[in-house]
């Protein structure tokens, strides 16, 4: 076929690909968007965008959150720009920035696949059903933006022999570290890409990759220093946490072939012991895995290889969920490189178009908070802060008895959690039960005096009329997280009044 066939069908891919994501232009903020996106002051104003860089107090409101992704955060302000907080612009650079990924992977695929299997595979790809829940959540935009720098690296060692000799092929994997750290993982897999496609001998891939290698280091080392001092993971037992992942892997691997049950927050515990069955299970799936890429060689090595080791990461280093299916976005590379290589096209254009189908309906799903925390709570039963999201949406529709029985089960299953101690309060005070709210509010302080625990039992406080007792509890939140918009609004309020007043 000519060029001109091939432009057509690139054009064909990207009305799919707009297509499958029309759904999701009107969807709202979700989850970790909340602190990121709605209450970071930060974001309203692009005179802060030289702050960004210098500031990771400025990626969050919640200063355990504040990491340093400064190009995530200046994406997120030039949107907040462009529609003054409305989501739809976050949504149209979501969809720009995947049409970008996928022309890249176009690029990168061609040489291991040829041109038209390349752009099944990229098509296939920004179309996968699985990939919604990263799409979905604006304030995983790093996954877009690091995947595009990395993605550029490779793109410019393969076709530019000055970018390798002058290591201009490194700028844009530089770049997209301060969307994400663990782009780092460019080294090995430019190790195993030299190793299975250029058939270089062992050491000679390792020398092709030692560059990467020591500037993925020297990069990590930035920008783990660049982290708030309260930056937290939120991982709990190291061990517990990695005996569980293998099976995670397994659930990953399960969600590519059918990404059927797909949920934004599951109620994944880490297994208490390596022996559990579902552990053995994760097992043998890696074991099997390993025994796969040693068996099989070029792209589909690669792809098998490429998997591994874009989930190591977040599979040796702790992390607040065992699982997110977020974070196989940037692993599916590599089984679509695998499906691609082993799959007749005529497959992968019927894969291409019931995925597409899947994505779009999936995408109504994240639409408001209720349609997707009532998803949530249908798969994860046993996830207290799913129910308490739940209840918040009962609660924003005046349901509040609703709401109080959601708050009260989402207690039931995470019993020291401050958020539903603070959201019962809420729900207490507009049921007219003071006394009740109260006690919760305190309970939340008791439990973590955090600046949503001091803004939440300030707001009450005011409405009962209690300014003065409600003055140093903003404080100290505004203190605890200088981004918090809200604190710093309700404080700006009771003080002009006061001058008023005087």
């Amino acid at each position: 076929m000519t060029r001109t066939h091939f432009l057509i069908a690139c054009a064909a891919a990207i009305v799919l690909i707009a297509a499958a994501y029309a759904s999701s232009l009107e969807n709202s903020f979700h989850f970790d968007d909340s602190h990121v996106i709605e209450t970071n002051t930060y974001l309203r104003s692009l005179d802060n965008v030289p702050r960004f860089f210098t500031d990771p107090y400025t990626f969050s409101s919640l200063p355990q959150n504040a990491t340093y992704r400064p190009l995530v955060t200046l994406s997120l302000a030039l949107d907040w720009a462009a529609g003054n907080g409305s989501p739809r612009p976050f949504h149209i650079t979501q969809i720009a920035l995947l049409l970008i990924l996928g022309a890249l992977l176009v690029a990168f695929f061609t040489p291991l696949l040829g041109r038209w299997k390349a752009l099944l595979a990229a098509t296939l790809f920004c179309v996968h059903t699985a990939n919604t829940e990263t799409m979905n959540l604006l304030s995983a935009r790093s996954e877009l933006l690091s995947t595009i720098g990395l993605l550029a690296s490779f793109v410019l060692y393969q076709r530019s022999a000055f970018a390798r000799r002058t290591f201009l092929y490194l700028v844009p994997l530089a770049i997209g570290a301060l969307a994400k750290a663990p782009l780092v993982v460019f080294a090995p897999l430019l190790f195993l890409y030299a190793l299975f496609i250029e058939k270089q001998p062992a050491k000679q891939a390792f020398r092709t990759a030692l560059p990467s290698l020591i500037l993925g280091i020297a990069l990590l080392a930035f920008l783990n220093s660049m982290n708030a001092p309260e930056w937290t993971s939120g991982g709990g037992a190291a061990w517990n946490y990695v005996i569980t992942q293998p099976f995670v892997w397994l659930h990953y691997g399960r969600l590519f072939v059918l990404p059927i049950g797909l949920t934004a927050d599951t109620d994944w515990q880490p297994f208490a012991h390596w022996y559990d069955t579902r552990a053995i299970a994760g097992y043998a799936f890696v074991a099997l895995l390993i025994l796969a890429i040693r068996r099989t060689r070029g792209a589909v090595a690669l792809g098998l290889a490429w998997f591994a080791v874009a989930l190591l990461p977040t599979s040796l280093f702790p992390l607040a969920e065992v699982a997110n299916e977020h974070r196989l976005f940037f692993a599916y590379i590599g089984l679509v490189l695998v499906a691609a290589a082993l799959v007749d096209w005529r497959v992968l254009a019927i894969a291409i178009f019931v995925f597409a189908i899947g994505t779009y309906q999936r995408n109504q799903i994240w639409r408001t908070e209720e349609t997707l925390w009532a998803d949530v709570v249908r798969k994860s039963p046993g996830n207290g802060r799913a129910w308490m999201n739940y209840g918040l949406t009962r609660m924003a529709k005046g349901h509040h008895n609703d709401a109080k029985r959601y708050f009260e089960r989402a207690l039931a299953l995470t019993p020291n959690y401050s958020y539903v101690e603070i959201n019962l309060g809420v729900v207490e005070g507009q049921l007219g039960d003071h006394a009740a709210a109260e006690r919760h509010f305190r309970r939340a302080l008791t439990l973590n005096p955090d600046h949503n625990a001091h803004f939440f039992y300030a707001r009450w406080l005011v409405r009962q009329g209690r300014t003065a007792e409600a003055v140093p509890h903003l404080r100290e939140a505004r203190r605890l997280s200088p981004g918090f918009a809200d604190a710093a609004a309700l404080l700006d309020q009771l003080q002009s009044r006061s001058a008023v007043a005087r």
